[in-house]
């Protein structure tokens, strides 16, 4: 699935939203399926985990998302070429995960792809966030923030006690 956002519009915000979130949840299960490193596997079965729930959250914050929405734009077109480029640039843009699972069965690369994933998603959930309203905020500050600790967890191997 290739990204793309023609409409500021809270339908199609949550729709890329939910497909970023799906392609991390696909990676996290298939390198977790690949790698050796017990510690690194129990990680992405767990960020696995949090991505799932993380696609129910976008999709309850469809409703609070503004029909449409105006930028603050020098020219027309200004903020939608910036968003077309970090969804361009996206590690998980045009189906790529399938192409970057097999070179991760080594723990360092697989992180390393974790890491570009969680942080490609926090720059452009931080502009999603100019777009909503404020309940809205609320629920995007909330996936913001869990998506840093996810990266506080690939940094740490921190496995919540459960």
């Amino acid at each position: 699935m290739a990204w793309d956002i023609t409409k500021f519009n809270g339908e199609e915000i949550v729709r890329l939203a939910v497909g970023i979130e799906k392609e991390g949840q696909k990676f996290y299960e298939l390198a977790a399926a690949r790698v050796e490193d017990d510690e690194v596997k129990k990680i992405f079965q767990l960020l696995a985990g949090e991505e799932k729930q993380h696609i129910i959250d976008f999709e309850g914050l469809g409703a609070k998302l503004p029909k449409e929405f105006t930028p603050n734009e020098s020219y027309v077109g200004e903020y939608g070429d910036y968003i077309k480029t970090l969804i361009d640039n996206h590690i998980f843009n045009n189906n790529n995960v399938e192409k970057l699972v097999p070179s991760v069965s080594v723990a360092r690369e697989a992180l390393a792809v974790a890491f570009r994933f969680e942080k490609d998603s926090i720059l452009i959930f931080q502009e999603l966030y100019n777009l909503v309203d404020d309940s809205g905020k609320e629920v995007l500050a909330k996936l913001i923030n869990q998506e840093k600790q996810h990266i506080k967890k690939l940094a740490t191997g921190f496995i919540p006690n459960n």
